[in-house]
């Protein structure tokens, strides 16, 4: 375990967007799905809800560019960190906490935004590489950093102690059989999961309760998760995430790919209709959850579906 290090303060830049316009259905069989698309979108992807309904995110534009994003009320707010070639929006808890990845360079940062302030959050002796990917009611941070070891590893923030997260096979071995953490997630009760990748290069999801793990993984699963795969835990205990299944062709767009919804030991798939790729991103304690899907212009886009895991 390490302390917090000095926190770099940064200036807060936020640009309010248009309101947006109505949702555009997905065509959901059930729930109808909505769309989210920022202004000047090419790509977006949704990546957590808060249990009002914020959303935050990422989204391209034509010029390639990467900036984060907050839709609240029917109104997005680009979240660019100032000098940052490129911002990511992961995660927002209830009380309107924001955490992500920016780029200065080569190098990637973690991120708090809180009250208006950026805040650097990188790992102590980080090897270029700190993301914060998810933020729960108390403030406790979940993300992953890459070693010196060249490997990623999950850590997590509370009280100004860090603590680093290896996957444990369960003989108890630390870290034995896997190249490393790809995604981290926690909930109020403590429960962390995340997706680890074992000496194969095969990704599985896990989950990691008063010290035990299990590895949580669709039965019909070739993969669950993937390089820098994001998944949510709710206060309940479901988990969210993506999967390719045993048999999985590529589509046009070259990508696979299917949501999940695991609740109470059971899966279930999540696809948007007519979308060649789906994974589910974020979960809030009512069930609303957010993902992204490819269309058939092999373009991405956010949605959200309410009410989807109840």
């Amino acid at each position: 375990m390490r302390k917090l290090s000095t926190l770099t303060m940064l200036a807060m830049t936020l640009t309010a967007a248009t309101l947006m316009g109505p949702f555009v259905s997905a065509r959901s069989t059930e729930d109808p799905l909505m769309t989210i698309d920022p202004p000047g979108s090419v790509d977006t992807r949704p990546f957590g809800i808060s249990p009002s309904g914020n959303i935050v995110g990422l989204y391209i534009t034509a010029d390639g560019n990467t900036h984060g994003f907050l839709l609240s009320a029917g109104e997005y707010t680009t979240i660019d960190v100032p000098g940052a070639i490129r911002t990511n929006s992961l995660a927002i808890n209830a009380r309107g906490d924001i955490v992500g990845r920016y780029d200065i360079g080569t190098v990637a940062h973690g991120y708090l935004l809180r009250d208006g302030v950026f805040t650097t959050i990188d790992f102590a002796g980080a090897a270029g590489f700190s993301v914060l990917t998810d933020i729960d009611p108390a403030g406790r941070v979940a993300g992953r950093y890459r070693g010196s070891d060249g490997k990623f590893h999950g850590f997590l923030l509370a009280d100004g102690i860090f603590t680093t997260f290896d996957h444990f096979d369960p003989s108890g071995n630390p870290d034995m059989g896997t190249q490393g953490i790809q995604g981290m997630a926690i909930n109020p009760s403590g429960t962390i999961a995340g997706y680890y990748q074992d000496l194969s290069g095969t990704f599985h999801a896990f989950l990691l309760d008063q010290g035990i793990y299990t590895t949580v993984d669709p039965p019909d699963a070739k993969a669950t998760g993937g390089a820098g795969g994001v998944l949510k835990i709710a206060p309940n205990g479901t988990v969210v995430g993506s999967y390719t299944r045993v048999g999985d062709l590529p589509a046009p767009c070259g990508c696979a790919g299917h949501g999940f919804i695991y609740r109470n030991e059971t899966f279930n798939s999540f696809d948007v209709p007519g979308a060649q790729a789906t994974s589910v991103t974020g979960i809030n304690p009512r069930g609303d959850v957010v993902g992204i899907y490819t269309d058939q212009s092999n373009r991405r886009h956010g949605f959200l579906a309410p009410l989807a895991a109840k």
